[in-house]
């Protein structure tokens, strides 16, 4: 492995054999140095993450230039820039024009795209999709509900966009967005769902859940009120597509759960709800304990919302306890709780953990 890779560029990258296998065919050893690699450099995510990007196009789309097709698209960049290059053609020139060609592509791509504010992810994903689908921006100050052909029902929030088909396929059900949106979607196992933004990729079967992807915002998220979601990242979708593999390894939500995406490390990251709610109606809202045990106490809270609760049965067999709560958060609820059994709680991987040295 090569030890200079903090002075790598972005076209560093992309023509270097041990990051280009790792992006193709990674296997156990390179997928533990980058993963490493990338942790310890933060700094260079940004440089990976175009490397990866502009490769996996490549291969998807099997591009390949030959002299004459090089020098006619170098030729027009140079005079849409205003750049003068002397006309030669070694290879330092031709590896040089491919990266401008590059470069020149996702500049005007950008600009364009941040001017026009429309989204360019749609028709990168097909092109077809212009004439088969309906597209509506929320342009109000309020939410807008959208009906699907499919009875499903869609919460666009202002300055969203989203486009749905006018009849959905036979195999699958498919939306694009861009911006904020609450999906309340009609169960059909046939048929699974699936939300579609820049960077992640949602599959429901039918389940109620919120995904917030706007264009400018350094984290996308999804957040499930009910049922269960499948969460994806774009780069391993379009890479399971390329190794043609059948089964996806996605990160899968339940209610009161988050997968919060970070662009800048790339990195799916899930957490508890900020605000977890009770699940069920059915569920009391005042829960009420005389000399418990702790087991009984953990064992409501997690039926009423849903939450795994670890913690070490054998060493708070002695806890008992004698409260009551109505209108407390879940959080308000565990400081109580750990406060009268001398425990401490953390949140890990969207579980609970409590922290106790016995009663």
């Amino acid at each position: 492995m090569n030890l200079d890779y903090r002075n790598y560029s972005f076209e560093d990258f992309s023509r270097d054999d041990s990051f280009r296998q790792w992006v193709f065919n990674p296997d156990n050893k390179s997928e533990l140095f980058w993963t490493n690699w990338i942790a310890q450099n933060p700094d260079c995510v940004e440089s990976i993450n175009s490397a990866k990007a502009f490769l996996l196009t490549l291969h998807e789309k099997e591009i390949a230039l030959d002299d004459d097709e090089l020098d006619i698209i170098t030729a027009s960049i140079i005079k849409e820039n205003g750049v003068k290059i002397p006309f030669w053609k070694t290879q330092v020139f031709r590896i040089a024009a491919s990266i401008a060609i590059i470069s020149s592509i996702a500049f005007f791509g950008l600009r364009y795209y941040a001017d026009t504010q429309k989204t360019a992810f749609l028709e990168k994903i097909n092109p077809s999709l212009t004439n088969n689908y309906f597209e509506t921006e929320n342009q109000a100050s309020e939410a807008k509900k959208i009906t699907l052909e499919d009875g499903s029902i869609v919460t666009l929030y202002p300055k969203s966009r989203i486009r749905y088909p006018k009849q959905f396929s036979e195999q699958a059900r498919e939306v694009y967005l861009a911006g904020q949106a609450f999906f309340e979607i009609t169960k059909n196992p046939k048929q699974p769902f699936w939300v579609y933004t820049n960077y992640i990729s949602t599959q429901v079967l039918g389940t109620s859940f919120m995904v917030k992807a706007f264009d400018n915002d350094k984290n996308v998220k999804v957040e499930v009120h009910s049922g269960k979601v499948s969460v994806y990242s774009r780069e391993d979708l379009e890479k399971a597509k390329l190794q043609k593999k059948n089964e996806l390894a996605g990160i899968i939500l339940t209610p009161n759960q988050v997968i919060d995406y970070s662009i800048t490390e790339a990195r799916l990251l899930k957490s508890i709800n900020k605000h977890p709610e009770i699940l069920s109606s059915e569920s009391p809202k005042n829960f009420v304990f005389d000399e418990a045990p702790i087991a009984k106490v953990f064992e409501q809270l997690e039926n009423s919302y849903g939450i795994h609760i670890i913690y070490d049965e054998k060493n708070m067999e002695n806890c008992y306890l004698t409260a009551s709560f109505s209108d407390e958060s879940l959080y308000e609820k565990l400081n109580l709780i750990c406060k009268i059994t001398h425990s401490t709680y953390e949140m890990v991987d969207a579980q609970i953990v409590i922290h106790s040295n016995g009663c």
